[in-house]
């Protein structure tokens, strides 16, 4: 019976890794091609400051979703991705769990900075929407997190957890990589039901 959930949750865990690396692939060339048609044509409507700029709110949704729960499932991926996570995110992650306080601060910072409506600083649409998803993002994983740890320890050291907790993680890093994709070629996210959300919320902001 060991034996057979050994097997069980290696071919798991081989699977998980095949399906990160997928993702992780398609996101590199996705990249390449948005710096190729960038580099053949520039978009004249968004500056390279606020493509960039729009980038760095996604730190938040991030670092709240590798607390959740890539801390609990990354020392099965590949070593280069366990490398990488341990030099360029662990020692963010590590001080935003020292001060939790902190994401809150950032949160209502960005909220009264950016979106709402007397905001003292006034920015395009572009950069708002992705501060706004940001943020969504950022309370999407929160939510997620306080459900998943809730759920019974059992639950959560078992095979059935494993698999929600690399599920939730997956979708943290996809649409985060996705969304920065987008942001630097230019353009505007499609993630269902969230973006639509957000494009809802500027429009009655802008109005």
């Amino acid at each position: 019976m060991i034996i057979i959930f050994s097997i069980l949750n290696l071919t798991f865990i081989l699977l998980l890794r095949t399906i990160f690396i997928v993702i992780f692939g398609l996101a590199i060339y996705q990249g390449y091609l948005s710096v190729s048609k960038d580099s053949g044509k520039t978009n004249h409507k968004i500056s390279i400051i606020d493509k960039y700029g729009s980038i760095v709110p996604y730190w938040l949704p991030l670092l709240e979703g590798s607390m959740n729960f890539g801390m609990r499932v990354i020392s099965q991926y590949p070593k280069y991705i366990s490398l990488l996570y341990g030099k360029y995110i662990l020692p963010l992650l590590e001080i935003y769990i020292a001060y939790p306080i902190l994401a809150f601060v950032v949160f209502f910072l960005l909220y009264y900075l950016f979106i709402r409506l007397d905001r003292p600083i006034r920015t395009s649409s572009f950069v708002r929407f992705h501060i706004l998803q940001a943020i969504l993002l950022f309370l999407i994983n929160s939510v997620l997190g306080a459900s998943y740890k809730s759920l019974p320890i059992e639950f959560r050291s078992s095979l059935a957890g494993l698999a929600v907790t690399n599920i939730l993680f997956l979708f943290t890093v996809s649409t985060i990589i996705y969304s920065v994709i987008k942001s630097i070629e230019g353009q505007y996210p499609e993630i269902p039901i969230i973006s639509e959300a957000v494009k809802m919320q500027i429009s009655e902001i802008n109005q």
